[in-house]
Order: C-alpha cells, then structure tokens, then sequence
C-alpha cells in the first residue's frame, strides 16, 4: 500500500476558495508517470504539482493536467513554491526549479511567489477571424483588430484573443469542442482572451481562458498565459513593464496576478508572474498496486 501526501492550495489569492486550485505532491520523485497522471485525474484540478530533486537546479517540478503532462504552468509554480516556503526548505529568496521549460528562477518577497518564465516566442497563426467568433460564440465584430490574434509562448503557447467589451467578455459562453478543436489545429495550449476595459481600476486588462484540451473548460487563473499576455502587450501596445491582471470573476474566483517585463534595448529580456497563495487542505492518497486502485 503507497500512501501520497498531497496538499490543496488555491493560488494567486490569501483567501480561501479564490484564486486557482492547486494539488501539491511533495517528495514525488518515487512516482510513475502513470501514477502522477493518476493523481492528477483524481484532483481534477487543471493542473497538479510533483516536487522532486533535481542535479540541475534546487528543485525539479513536473505539472500534469487532468489529461496530460504539460511543460509549464504558473499557478501551480506558485503554489509548489508557496508550500516549499511554509515547510522551509527554502531559505533563500531566490531558488530555481527544473522543468521541461527549462531551469527558471523562483522569487520570494514577502509571501508574493515571483516567478521566471521562458522568453516570449512569438507565432503567427493563419486561422479566420469568423472561426474564432464562432468558438467563442460571439460576433466577428467583437473581436478588437487593432490588435493581432497570436500564438505566444513563455513555457507554453496560448492564442491570444483581444476583445473590445467586457460585456462580450462576461457573457461569452465557447463552444469547448470548437475551441479544443482550434487549440489542436494551431498547436496551442488554451485561447486566451482579454479586454482592456476592467472591474478593478488598479488592473489593466480583465481575462479568461479556455483550455479544454487539458480537460478544463475553463481555467481560473492563468500564469503562463498571463506572462505570454504581458510580452504581447510589450510587443504591440508599448504597455507598461509592470502591470495587473485581473481573471476568475466569470468562475466565482476572481484574483489579480502580477506581471513584471524586463526589457533591453527594446527585446524582452525576462518575464515574471507572480502572487499569492493560500493552503486549504492537507491529506493522503493510498494506493493498492494489487488492486491498481487508489
């Protein structure tokens, strides 16, 4: 019989029941690969963090949906590394993690989990404007053209969708199957849409995410796209290099993450996205090789 430790954490938030759920695996290096996706299937979770050692950095973590593994993922970043620090193993406050985004930095600064992602890449996309609409169930019209529809990656690819009314925003109600249909065809990981127009004026842009290709409809909060949608606005709307972003109201968990651009000589040299996390359950899984049941 294998019992696993694992702990409930909502990130991006302090307050119990907001923000993004998070399972967090500690010691998880024993695991299979079938048995972290058997875990992760069990939480339900869009996505589930195993902490394990690593040679090449301070930590390694590995983040599975509900379906598959994926190479990066914010929220679950964040709340790995919130756990890290409650236990304290970490006694600095920059650490690093292993992923199969690459070896990124971890800031800590005064419970606010800061952290590195990958440099921005950029994608053109060749998909109609009216197939997008029509996924999202809203009109063509909607959609702002004064900004490009685009693939950006800081660890893992989103389509980015701008949209001129936050009205169009909260009332939207996709087609999953078309927009899973979609986010396969261009090879992205969730669409990603956002308006500049917002509930909380100290926020600039109000978003949500799609990613039933992971096996969540929709996504509470979202780092990786979050810092994708930072490099974007960097890129097309000369934004400011520290901004927030506001996501979750649409869900009932409506949080602010934080996204800082550090840039170069006009190129993007790092991006961070960072918040708060809050842990609301600690228990044990037990599994029964015999049985090959949980």
């Amino acid at each position: 019989m294998k019992k696993i430790k694992i702990k409930g954490v909502d990130a991006f938030t302090s307050i119990p029941f907001c923000g993004n759920p998070v399972g967090v695996v500690m010691d998880a290096d024993d695991l299979t690969d079938e048995e972290m996706q058997l875990i992760a299937r069990e939480m339900n979770y869009s996505e589930t963090a195993f902490i394990m050692k690593s040679e090449v950095a301070d930590f390694k973590v590995r983040f599975f949906s509900p379906k598959r593994e994926v190479d990066l993922c914010g929220h679950a970043t964040i709340a790995a590394f919130f756990v890290l620090a409650k236990e304290e193993r970490i006694l600095n406050e920059v650490t690093s993690q292993e992923t199969k985004a690459g070896i990124l930095p971890v800031h800590i600064r005064n419970k606010i989990i800061m952290m590195t992602q990958a440099k921005p890449v950029f994608k053109k996309v060749d998909v109609d404007k009216g197939v997008i609409a029509s996924a999202l169930g809203i009109p063509m019209m909607d959609i702002n053209s004064n900004l490009p529809i685009e693939a950006v990656s800081t660890g893992l690819f989103s389509l980015l969708v701008p949209i001129r009314k936050i009205e169009t925003v909260q009332e939207m109600n996709p087609d999953f199957a078309k927009v899973e249909e979609i986010c396969k065809k261009l090879d992205v990981g969730s669409i990603f849409i956002f308006t500049f127009e917002t509930l909380d004026p100290e926020c600039m842009v109000h978003a949500r995410c799609f990613a039933p290709l992971y096996g969540i409809n929709e996504d509470p909060v979202t780092g990786t796209a979050s810092g994708a949608l930072g490099a974007y606005l960097v890129k097309h709307k000369s934004s400011p290099t520290s901004l927030i972003l506001e996501q979750g109201y649409e869900v009932g968990r409506p949080r602010k993450v934080f996204i800082e651009i550090d840039t170069k000589n006009g190129k993007i040299e790092e991006v961070m996205v960072g918040g708060r996390a809050i842990e609301v359950f600690s228990g044990e899984m037990f599994y029964d090789k015999k049985g090959n049941k949980w």
